[in-house]
């Protein structure tokens, strides 16, 4: 690597982040909606001028981790008794929605590091708790829940060595999560452990050179036998939620579908706002009159109007069906889960296929970086490809209403 490209990597200074303490935030909820929605709305220029330094630079710029995390959307999902603002599913979306309408990287990272700060907030033990969560400053998470650890058990916790994917966010974070399995007797065990590592103990591979979301820095990581004690671990199937609201009971994967769906209907409502913004002052061709006198055009912008309400009507259906076994303090049963992962993929789906009509529309002038429609496009069909939203989610669900035994909602 050059001295040059291992700058451009180089993690953030964020103790120096950290240092400015935990937002002030309101507790009641529409309040704290207002509060949220006009704080992305204050932070909007800093992330649009922000975009093309970000997918150059390869992670979020610092001006823009900055201001995410003055106004606390870095931290949407944290129990509110470790300072968080603990949003419900419902709100969140609309949050995240928003911010990957203004910037599809920043929306992808806000939604990383909140799930994943949450994530150790709400079910590691308090020793745990007390050491991720020290100081005045909200921590900043990230890693990846996949389980490619292996783990040797020794006196107080395990020896944890394993190369993790996709570590979104990485660069401006603390602590990342990692999934890993206990070896016994050779054998992995059925556990699915997740454990906090502190960023100094990881090393990062420069490897994040993509085509889309390039500004989220979703870099792979290294650990090599390290040290993970019982309190920095917890297993994401069996462990109840030990703080936090309601929402912590969506279990998996209805804890992370908020995230994916509302990534891909902001991107997606972004670029339709594009190509009918400029519809009605762009020509092609030899023609004279613009796109927007174009019937296809016209059909199309409708249909893909309407197409992309109904994935988000399905999203809150599928949300608000889960919801009500989370207000009752239990997870979501099998079908809930498929549900909400199949509504995750279907919004996935449909994003797609607005992103890229909204594109061709544009012609040759959205093939350029600087151009909103093509970051668009780019960047949904990298979010396409996450294991979450992908086509199993459809097989599953088929399988479920075929009354087929072993249905695994993550299958």
């Amino acid at each position: 690597m050059t001295t040059a490209a291992a700058e451009a990597i180089a993690p953030f200074d964020v103790a120096a982040l950290e240092d400015l303490g935990i937002p002030h935030l309101p507790t009641e909820r529409e309040t704290l909606r207002r509060h949220l929605v006009d704080a992305i709305a204050r932070i909007r220029p800093t992330l649009e001028a922000d975009a093309e330094d970000n997918d150059a630079g390869e992670r979020l710029s610092w001006s823009s981790v900055v201001a995410l995390y003055r106004e606390g959307l870095l931290s949407l999902k944290v129990p509110r008794e470790l300072g968080g603002p603990d949003v419900d599913p419902h709100l969140y979306l609309e949050l995240c929605d928003e911010l990957s309408y203004i910037n599809p990287s920043a929306g992808w990272c806000a939604f990383i590091n909140s799930t994943s700060a949450a994530f150790l907030g709400a079910f590691l033990p308090d020793a745990g708790v007390k050491r991720v969560f020290a100081g005045d400053g909200m921590p900043i998470a990230s890693g990846a829940l996949i389980t490619r650890g292996v783990a040797t058990p020794v006196d107080g916790g395990w020896r944890v060595s394993g190369r993790w994917p996709f570590a979104s966010g990485s660069a401006h974070s603390s602590w990342l999560l990692a999934g890993f399995r206990i070896v016994r007797d050779g054998t992995p065990g059925p556990e699915h452990m997740v454990m906090g590592a502190p960023i100094a103990a990881v090393r990062f591979v420069d490897n994040w050179q993509v085509m889309g979301l390039k500004g989220t820095g979703s870099r792979d990581f290294v650990l090599e036998d390290h040290f993970v004690p019982e309190e920095l671990a917890f297993d994401l199937i069996t462990t109840d939620p030990r703080r936090g609201g309601p929402q912590f009971w969506l279990g998996r994967p209805g804890f992370v579908t908020p995230d994916h769906a509302a990534f891909a209907l902001g991107v997606a409502r972004r670029a339709l706002d594009e190509i009918a913004a400029q519809a009605g002052s762009y020509s092609r061709g030899y023609l004279t009159s613009t796109i927007s006198q174009r019937g296809a055009l016209q059909h199309d912008l409708g249909r893909c109007d309407q197409e992309l309400r109904a994935a988000r009507a399905l999203c809150r259906e599928a949300l608000g069906e889960a919801w009500e076994f989370c207000l009752r303090g239990e997870r979501p049963d099998l079908e809930r889960q498929l549900r909400l992962r199949g509504a995750c993929a279907y919004a996935t789906d449909v994003a797609c296929r607005v992103a890229t009509t909204a594109f061709r529309y544009g012609g040759g002038n959205a093939i350029y970086n600087d151009r909103v429609l093509q970051r668009c496009m780019r960047d949904i069909n990298a979010a396409a490809q996450h294991f979450m939203v992908n086509t199993s989610a459809y097989d599953n669900l088929g399988q479920f209403r075929l009354g087929m035994p072993g249905v695994n909602a993550m299958g």
